[in-house]
């Protein structure tokens, strides 16, 4: 079963236990459609009331980075609906807050559509692991995320040798070619035959993929840990590339846009030049469960390679010396899922992103 053979089954699915559920119908009035270059999975109407909705399908939803997918929701060129496998109550909140429409294939559901409005909850988890069985596509595992990100900084890098490939962005040389079958097999990109080389499609699609996954299967692989500073801002007077450092998240956000106030620090620090800036800023790790309270510094360590540190400006689309690339501060706020930061995400991306990206 293909890819959009799986969607469509879980969209069917959906469909079928909101009606069980509510006794509203909702019919597909089309599918894989292409607003303007946006592509939403499909176009679902409630004909009794000839209300219209974009779907973005999501399967393994509770596993899903739920600020990215407010994002992917709220982005589109009309109005829009998460249609998933499952959404427990946890998430059910979360996204009722943030006002995104979600219906799944337990007959949870929210939906305020005036003059419809449903708000069902707590439906137990159907048995569908069958139906939606697929396999692991390598380019979205945590190493596979670091070449997508490579070609997301670079794209012209996906035309290179496996092994420039590999040194550029730091795995290893028999990592590549399954990050490029898995990638190829998505349709991200297109093998020109002999001669001509490979091209990246679809890039606005994977930039939302890697903003997803990242933060689930990379970023906690090179968490150091939470600190906290007598002075909240310390940072202001610490120049991290001094440090081989970046900002990234919030003081990104704001040193890239002038318009965010930073209220959380997030750092990515090489570990040869750790211990220095940790006694510069004066700097104390967090015991577990200890709260940082205002100023929490979260530190991780950049999964590029820092000795390339050419590469890393030349990819740097801004120019802006200690930040991390507009795509990783964009993601970092992205992955907050706070309203603020995803305002803040939403220019980062028009000033910086859209342009680089461009058009398939």
């Amino acid at each position: 079963m293909n890819l959009a053979e799986v969607e469509h089954e879980l969209l069917e699915r959906a469909i079928q236990a909101f009606h069980t559920e509510t006794g509203l119908l909702l019919d597909i009035i089309q599918e894989q459609v292409v607003f303007d270059r946006y592509q939403v999975d499909a176009i679902i109407k409630i004909p009794k009331y000839g209300i219209e909705l974009g779907v973005e399908v999501k399967r393994w939803a509770q596993q899903a980075n739920l600020g990215a997918l407010a994002d992917q929701i709220k982005r589109m060129p009309i109005e829009g609906i998460l249609v998933a496998d499952y959404i427990n109550p946890n998430m059910a909140r979360r996204l009722k807050t943030m006002d995104v429409q979600f219906i799944d294939a337990a007959g949870n559901a929210y939906l305020n559509q005036p003059p419809v409005y449903v708000h069902v909850t707590g439906n137990k988890k159907p048995d569908t692991k069958a139906a939606f069985k697929e396999g692991v596509n390598r380019a979205f595992d945590a190493t596979g995320l670091k070449v997508v990100y490579g070609f997301l900084c670079n794209p012209e890098l996906v035309d290179a040798t496996y092994r420039e490939i590999a040194e550029r962005t730091g795995v290893a040389l028999g990592t590549i070619g399954r990050v490029l079958n898995g990638l190829t097999e998505a349709g991200f990109i297109v093998d020109r035959g002999k001669g001509k080389g490979r091209r990246l499609v679809k890039k606005r699609r994977l930039l939302d993929r890697w903003v997803e996954a990242y933060p689930e299967k990379l970023k906690p692989k090179q968490r150091v840990g939470e600190f906290t500073a007598d002075d909240p801002y310390w940072w202001e007077e610490v120049h991290a590339e001094k440090y081989g450092a970046y900002w990234g998240g919030e003081i990104a956000a704001a040193k890239y846009t002038n318009y965010l106030k930073p209220e959380t620090v997030t750092l990515y620090l090489p570990e040869y030049t750790g211990k220095k800036l940790l006694a510069r800023a004066r700097l104390r790790k967090l015991r577990e469960g200890e709260a940082g309270g205002q100023g929490t510094v979260r530190i991780y360590r950049p999964f590029w390679p820092v000795e390339d540190e050419e590469q890393h400006y030349n990819n740097n689309m801004a120019e802006v010396p200690g930040v991390v690339n507009p795509i990783l501060a964009y993601a970092d706020l992205i992955a907050t899922g706070d309203s603020r930061n995803l305002e803040t995400a939403r220019m980062i991306y028009e000033q910086y992103i859209a342009k680089h990206i461009g058009e398939d």
